[in-house]
């Protein structure tokens, strides 16, 4: 047990998964006390252990009904009145003993114990949903497949307790299905390993019969660990009871022994990075094999070891670290204060790997750490360190004009990068690449404008803005890609509908001459409609700023509508409001110009009167008028300064019809009539 690599390097920093292990563990042993000793007292004490287990976890209610369960099968096998009265009054102590325990420790059921039940549904459907590496694809829940957690646990587990194992699972089947009823009485070896078996397959039958949402491998069922590691000692005692002769005992003991040996070995040798364990029955020798295809180093611990290196590396400067996978801004004190929390800190660091780190390190090693979020030209004289994120596929980033100064890895394969970043040595092939996309979009017209111009180019997108400060560059750009088919969306972004490409101007960009320019180049799938922007992740969050336009045919539509409405062909509106209203077919144009993103945040009404009422559907016909209520993206775009969107209208003949916008609870901010047209 002690050399399961994974679990001996979680026990340093994991709060959660472990302690759940630990009190299953006492959980186990208390239940096997319980049937070993059969009374009253000995399941109350059970039971008051399985309540704190709960507490910590709902996954301990398995273990709450399994005790009960295993009860019942004595109630039946109970020979006359006194075994079936003990049966009954030790598992009512049980019982009340458990749930005792687990409203006295849970605060939270004092106010309303039905949220027990909110604590199960979230068990099943936990709302963190972060995009895994698995099998070289990435996953989210919940399109996380079946085989996900019997897979971690098969590859991460040393392979002699692996084996044993399974040789415990066979033996306590095979005694299940030729003995049943000796295998279902209350007996030290039967009935523990009746319990050990329960509470290794039911959890893993449930998490795939739920579909339950999982990641960072299976850490989350780490307590699986007790009975897998219990069930191989079983194993390794059924194949000496089975052996005839000592020097086949003798050779099997050598073997296991052989087995842990090599398990204590490659502790050491990969110390202390045992959370990155894997064993022989993956690709271990093919460079960056594993971490193409799973999770490495989820945690982070490994960022001490880059933190470390620089300070070496530098040992009387100032040490500039780029945060990856950042949370909220952070607030310094420019006079350099203590990361890990001295007086001068003005907020709390972001929850972020590396700055947990960082209280590792003595005080005045801390002081000369200082975090940003950019890599740019702030500081000609300072490298800028920059942490390259092997944790998550998600999170990997390749950061332009670098070099690699330090690396670990494990396997072949990288679990840290430090890379250094000097804006004094940019790449000279890059700076021109990007000043002639720079060029070449200010003599096209740009598809959109906000507080950069974007500029559409077959599948590249290009961002630019003059005189950009280093504020516009701080922020995380969003950017989202509507398909025309949402088929060519990844599995992971189908339900939300758009392919997420989130970056940041240094991934693709770069600041130059007071300018900035990024390319991104998209997929080459037909896309409707582009969103991007910038939003921000501390203080009150939300978007900094954002903007919506359409691509392709759909794209070119909305430019005619706004040429026709400029060169005056479609003559003068058929309504003049917030918006001017102008017909075209069967199509209803809304236009506005200059156009602002606060004219386009509350919701459109849209009343259509029909000239025979029998057009409309029955539910409307009360209400005399149909409603296509829309907000704005629904049918419209920005073009430049112009607001431009196309409603289509029904093929009956209208009568008339009413629209505006209006404001939740508050009502209408403008509206205006139009009769339809002579002759329709």
């Amino acid at each position: 047990f002690l050399l399961q690599p994974r679990l001996y390097a979680h026990s340093f920093f994991n709060t959660k998964d472990i302690p759940f292990l630990v009190m299953f563990m006492i959980a186990l042993y208390l239940a096997q006390r319980a049937f070993r000793r059969d009374t009253a007292g000995a399941f109350a004490l059970c039971g008051l252990g399985v309540g704190v287990l709960v507490n910590l976890r709902v996954m301990g209610l398995l273990l709450a009904a399994a005790v009960p369960a295993l009860r019942a099968l004595d109630l039946l096998q109970a020979r006359g009145p006194a075994q079936r009265r003990r049966a009954l009054a030790t598992a009512g102590a049980f019982l009340l003993a458990a749930a005792a325990a687990l409203y006295a420790v849970s605060p939270h059921l004092w106010r309303n114990p039905l949220e027990m039940i909110d604590a199960v549904v979230t068990l099943a459907h936990h709302p963190t949903r972060p995009e895994m590496l698995f099998q070289g694809e990435l996953v989210r829940w919940p399109e996380i497949p079946p085989h996900y957690l019997p897979t971690w646990i098969g590859i991460t587990t040393p392979p002699a307790a692996l084996l044993l194992s399974l040789i415990g699972i066979g033996a306590v089947t095979w005694r299940g299905l030729t003995r049943p009823r000796a295998a279902l009485r209350n007996t030290p070896v039967s009935r523990f390993g009746v319990l050990l078996v329960a509470c290794l397959a039911l959890p893993i039958a449930a998490v795939i019969v739920v579909n339950a949402n999982l990641y960072d491998g299976w850490r989350q069922m780490y307590f699986l660990a007790a009975p897998l590691c219990l069930l191989a000692v079983y194993g390794l005692r059924r194949l000496l009871a089975a052996a005839p002769r000592r020097w086949l005992r003798r050779g099997i003991y050598a073997l296991a022994a052989a087995g842990v040996a090599a398990a204590a070995v490659e502790m050491a040798l990969i110390h202390p990075h045992q959370m990155a364990y894997f064993n022989v029955l993956v690709d271990r020798r093919t460079p960056e094999y594993l971490s193409s295809r799973y999770e490495m180093e989820y945690w982070g611990p490994v960022y001490r070891e880059g933190l470390e290196h620089l300070l070496r590396r530098h040992p009387q400067e100032t040490v500039h670290v780029v945060l990856p996978n950042r949370s909220h801004r952070l607030s310094r004190d420019p006079a350099g204060s203590d990361p890990a929390g001295a007086e001068q800190q003005t907020a709390p660091l972001p929850f972020n790997p590396v700055t947990r780190n960082v209280r590792l390190l003595p005080a005045a090693e801390r002081r000369r750490i200082v975090f940003t979020y950019r890599v740019d030209d702030a500081d000609a004289a300072a490298r800028h360190y920059v942490f390259a994120d092997y944790s998550r596929a998600n999170h990997r980033r390749s950061f332009p004009f670098s070099s690699v100064v330090h690396a670990r890895r494990i396997y072949h394969n990288t679990i840290l990068t430090v890379a250094t970043f000097d804006p004094s040595q940019l790449d000279a092939a890059a700076v021109a690449a990007f000043r002639a996309a720079y060029r070449s979009a200010r003599l096209r017209e740009p598809v959109a404008r906000s507080d950069f111009d974007l500029y559409l180019d077959g599948n590249t997108l290009t961002y630019v803005k003059d005189e950009c400060a280093m504020d516009d560059l701080q922020e995380k750009f969003f950017l989202h890609l509507i398909p025309a088919d949402a088929a060519d969306l990844p599995a992971t972004e189908r339900e939300q509908g758009f392919d997420n490409l989130d970056f940041h101007l240094w991934e693709g960009g770069v600041r130059l001459d007071g300018a900035c320019a990024a390319v991104v180049v998209l997929p080459d799938y037909e896309f409707t409609r582009i969103r991007t922007g910038q939003f921000v992740r501390g203080g009150g969050g939300g978007q900094r700023w954002s903007v919506e336009f359409a691509t392709g045919p759909t794209a070119q539509r909305y430019r005619e509508a706004r040429a026709a409405i400029r060169s005056g062909a479609w003559g003068a509106p058929a309504a003049r409001a917030a918006f001017d209203l102008y017909r075209d077919g069967r199509v209803l144009v809304y236009h506005k110009e200059p156009c602002t993103e606060e004219d386009l945040r509350e919701r459109f009404f849209l009343h259509l009167l029909p000239a025979d009422a029998r057009d409309l559907a029955a539910p409307d016909r009360p209400h005399g008028f149909e409603n296509l209520g829309f907000d704005f993206r629904e049918y419209g775009v920005r073009l430049g300064e112009a607001c431009v969107a196309l409603v289509p209208l029904p093929e009956y003949a209208l009568a008339g019809l009413r629209t505006g916008q209006f404001i939740s609870g508050q009502g209408q901010l403008w509206s205006v009539e139009v009769a339809a047209p002579a002759g329709e």
